[in-house]
């Protein structure tokens, strides 16, 4: 019995790390961002957020910590994450006026389409498939819905 509590304590410390392990979402600065984007021909995530906003928090929490939602965004997207309290000047350019705000844009940096508020992993995901298949392009989220 007692060489069988420890193998157990074993396997669970061995493992412990492993849960801990997990990818995180490749960030870039806004012209870094914008340059990688234009580089490798690929839309652009853009979130604005700020350190007191309680909604970007729990959006950091859960969203960007799905592993679903992590490997899809580091896959197709340049992902850049903007300080709406630092960097004035892209929030303004954005009109952004509260937060969090995920804007997206396409290949030429063109806006195509923005989700404002805390968006939880399931709907993000269903809203990264939408512009990365480019179905913005011929139908609205609810068409798009509908069709799968």
């Amino acid at each position: 019995m007692h060489k069988r509590v420890l193998f157990i304590l074993l396997i669970v410390l061995i493992l412990m790390p492993i849960q801990g392990i997990c990818e995180t979402i490749d960030w870039k600065q806004y012209s870094d961002g914008l340059r990688l984007a234009e580089k490798q021909n690929k839309k652009v995530f853009l979130h604005f957020r700020t350190d007191w906003c309680g909604y970007c928090k729990k959006m950091e929490r859960y969203t960007f910590k799905d592993n679903e939602v992590v490997t899809f965004l580091n896959k197709h997207f340049i992902s850049i994450k903007v300080d709406g309290d630092k960097e004035k000047f892209v929030t303004n350019h954005y009109g952004v006026k509260s937060f969090p705000d995920t804007r997206f844009l396409d290949e030429n940096k063109e806006q195509i389409h923005r989700l404002p508020g805390f968006v939880d992993p399931m709907m993000f995901l269903f809203f990264l498939e939408y512009i990365q298949t480019d179905s913005y392009k011929t139908m609205d989220p609810m068409q798009y819905y509908k069709s799968k």
